[in-house]
């Protein structure tokens, strides 16, 4: 189990973090991100590069947005296929809170 000691509302420190299956899986998304931006960098930087290379190559409009968006729903895409793997909603939360940082920083 992944505890992480934290303050919870107030100030209170409430029950251990990462007790349901929810969480656990909110952990393991935060630590692929937080692996992945010191491999790659910010999302927004990298999802700017890669949107700008598909753009230049097909001429679309993609927006670095556009492009976490993508990587939802190619994980999605992913999930619907033969093979399920244990990790794709785990990358789903991560695409999805990278999608938030993008435009947070729009």
């Amino acid at each position: 189990m992944i505890v992480a000691d934290r303050l919870i509302g107030d100030g209170v420190i409430g029950a251990p973090v990462g007790d349901t299956p929810a969480e656990q899986l909110l952990l393991s998304a935060l630590a692929a991100v937080r692996d992945r931006r010191s491999k790659y960098g910010p999302p927004t930087e990298h999802f700017t590069i890669t949107a700008n290379l598909v753009n230049a190559a097909f001429g679309t409009t993609f927006t670095a947005a556009d492009w976490a968006v993508i990587m939802v729903l190619d994980k999605i895409a992913r999930h619907m296929g033969p093979t399920k793997t244990d990790d794709t909603p785990i990358d789903v939360a991560g695409y999805a809170a990278c999608l938030a940082e993008v435009e947070r920083d729009a």
